[in-house]
């Protein structure tokens, strides 16, 4: 626990020190494109001062100033010293503010029928809403007069947050804690649902929404400077979803882990795809694209971060391979490696970083799972966990303080937010449907119920907000001000009703759809398991009763307590139940364990229980309709390749093919015993269970 608390401290102060840098022109992160232009951003030292100086002289004309240039020079200015040896407080108070509220709304806010991060979001909305109507000034009691105008300018300065810098700080955490916590062969297996969302899925939805956006302005309901590219480009950034509250309800309530990863998948390779798309557009639009195909450019983006991740994720395992035991090291490697992957892939080689730390995530997560040491891998996944929750409490507090302080709007445009809104709410259920005859063949296939789940759980989030800030901070020479704050109030909005609608109501959907009802086996599982807790408790409660000590206990209080026979109970039609199934699945699973748990004793070496792995699963995704019998995965395993064989009787090769035969052999006999074991475990459980079936 002691690691943990430490590790937990450092990926604080961490986050502090990168956000408070946020004054320090910093030339990668402000780098407006991935080619490594300049002149698109409006980034110059003086811009900042002339701000200031018109605050002291004209507020309103601060805020169209800054509307024009993305910049807040106010926290230069008035809260460093004139030399400028002190860098503002303003933002590393916001961060402690932000893991209050965080830590606040978790624990007190717990049952609150609102997801984690909608409520985030409205808080950041409450305190952007508050700051610009200039609450967050002073607050007069009456015998005192309070200055809490920190809390105005901590609130203007994640307002004004650099979009380059929210990407970078936060997109690593975000989409490698994601990947890395994600099932293998479960992703493996949604793998090609996943990309035909995520790239001709959003091929289509960006589409469909550019021709909703200029059928919108041939309508005369506004947006009269929008143009066919600006259209597109505010398509790929509203197509980028967010599935962090959907995946956390449907784990919540029990739903499947396919429908879970399927979501999860999608959004890690969406984003990427977005983005790339977005700088597509966005570079053209600013004159800054790079010659050539921008299908060849697209496919290089791709596939360019694709292969950056694997190279540090085979470099980082490497690493890992030669350390033993030291949390602190293994898990600095895999921080590192996160980032620098990120900023290596875009900074670098102008590549995609979000498919970059997909490509790591999923090498962490599959191959690096046994490289990672067994008393570290628990350490490693709660630091993990921690630091995704301190990232999204952070990001979400941010987008609704960005919303609620930079949205510049009039009546006309919640107007035609509503429309929008309803538009790409028809075209995710037009690229499901044009996509389903496709995707319900494809690996575990796309039930219809699934498929509505699908549909309505395509929130938007930080990442689309990021990417309209960018386009809000462009010179006014490539996009004029009304389109920019037209774009950034757009986004904002879908951002904003998604999650509060989409969020908030699709546990109604998927409790009506039943997916969270249990199969009539595993029901009559849970009903035997809590008679036997029953039963067992009764057993123990008679022996307490006997206890000198605890016999004068108030026992008729007590049983108050116990389970009724009926909590919980469903009858369930004998004749209905297939039993064996899901008998079968529960070995299995228990095999499984066995086989990790022997790997965390040091008894079974990682080459091992990675292939008696994954044979379980191939056979746990048959439904339990495969006999335990009939499994070809031991003697594949314990069987010499003919082409091994062969390779031996070869003179110059019979050297490098006896090193591949006794290796082979050491992970035959490896498998072997290991299987042993797990039978052993498996038949205990089968005893278990057959007394409580008994009792």
């Amino acid at each position: 626990m002691n690691k943990i608390k430490a590790l937990v401290a450092g990926l604080t102060i961490v986050s502090s020190l990168i956000l408070i840098a946020l004054p320090v022109p910093v030339s990668a992160i402000n780098d407006p494109t991935l080619t490594g232009e300049e002149t698109v951003m409006t980034e110059p030292q003086h811009d900042g001062q002339e701000t200031s100086r018109e605050k002291k002289n004209d507020e309103n004309a601060e805020v169209h100033h800054q509307q024009e240039h993305g910049q807040e020079g106010e926290h230069v200015s008035e809260h460093g010293d004139e030399g400028g040896h002190h860098a503002s407080m303003d933002p590393l108070f916001f961060i402690i503010l932000a893991l209050i509220i965080g830590a606040a709304t978790r624990h007190f806010l717990q049952k609150s029928p609102l997801p984690f991060t909608v409520m985030l979001l409205i808080f950041g909305l409450i305190a952007g809403i508050m700051a610009r109507l200039h609450f967050f000034e002073t607050w007069n009691f009456g015998f005192a007069t309070v200055d809490v105008s920190i809390l105005s300018r901590s609130v203007k300065w994640a307002a004004n947050i650099d979009p380059h810098l929210l990407l970078f700080t936060f997109l690593p955490v975000l989409i490698f804690e994601a990947a890395f916590a994600m099932d293998v062969h479960t992703f493996k297996k949604t793998l090609t649902n996943a990309v035909l969302l995520a790239v001709p899925g959003i091929i289509i939805a960006l589409l469909l929404t550019g021709a909703i956006m200029m059928g919108i302005k041939e309508m005369g309901l506004g947006i009269n400077l929008w143009t066919w590219p600006i259209a597109l480009m505010f398509g790929s950034v509203i197509s980028a979803t967010d599935p962090v509250a959907v995946v956390a309800l449907l784990k919540e309530l029990g739903a499947s882990k396919k429908l879970g990863t399927l979501i999860e998948g999608e959004s890690l390779l969406n984003d990427g795809t977005a983005i790339v798309l977005f700088m597509v557009f966005f570079l053209g639009i600013t004159g800054a694209a790079p010659e050539g195909s921008p299908i060849i450019e697209f496919l290089r983006v791709s596939f360019g971060g694709v292969i950056v991740g694997a190279v540090i994720g085979y470099i980082s395992i490497m690493w890992l391979q030669k350390v033993f035991n030291d949390a602190l090291v293994e898990i600095s490697v895999i921080i590192g490696a996160a980032y620098l992957t990120f900023f290596v892939a875009e900074h670098f080689f102008a590549v995609s970083g979000v498919l970059a730390l997909v490509s790591l995530g999923l090498m962490m997560a599959g191959v690096g799972r046994t490289r990672i040491s067994p008393e570290v891998e628990h350490f490693m996944h709660e630091f993990w966990e921690v630091a995704g929750f301190i990232a999204n409490t952070l990001l979400f507090l941010i987008v609704g303080v960005v919303i609620a302080e930079r949205s510049i709007f009039s009546v006309q445009d919640f107007v035609i937010l509503g429309i929008i809104y309803i538009g790409i709410s028809v075209v995710r259920a037009i690229v499901i449907a044009v996509l389903f005859p496709f995707m319900k063949k494809a690996g575990y296939g796309l039930p219809v119920k699934d498929a509505y789940v699908v549909w309505y759980g395509a929130l938007r989030g930080a990442i689309g907000l990021a990417l309209a800030l960018i386009v809000a901070g462009v010179d006014e020479k490539y996009i004029p001000l009304e389109i920019r704050n037209q774009f950034l109030f757009y986004t904002a909005g879908i951002v904003t009703l998604t999650l509060l609608i989409n969020a908030t109501t699709i546990k109604f959907l998927v409790n009506g759809l039943g997916l969270t009802k249990l199969t009539p086996e595993k029901q009559m599982m849970v009903n035997s398991s809590m008679e036997y807790i029953r039963n067992s408790t009764e057993r123990a409660l008679e022996k307490i009763k006997k206890n000198r000590y605890t016999s004068k206990a108030n026992f008729q209080k007590v049983e108050e307590y116990l389970p009724s026979p009926g909590d919980k109970m469903v009858e369930i039609d004998a004749e209905m139940v297939s039993s064996i199934y899901e008998t079968r699945r529960r070995i299995l699973e228990k095999e499984k364990s066995s086989y990790w748990s022997q790997f965390k004793e040091g008894m079974l070496g990682p080459s091992a229980v990675n292939r008696l792995s994954d044979g379980i699963n191939d056979i746990i995704d048959s439904g339990g309709m495969k006999s335990l019998s009939d499994r070809t995965d031991l003697e594949q395993e314990w069987k010499t390749p003919e082409l091994l064989s062969r390779v031996q009787a070869t003179p110059f090769l019979r050297r490098i093919a006896q090193r591949f035969f006794f290796e082979r052999l050491a992970v035959s006999y490896d498998s072997a015993v290991g299987f042993v074991m797990a039978q052993e475990e498996t038949l205990k459980m089968l005893d278990s269970m057959v007394i409580s079936a008994k009792d």
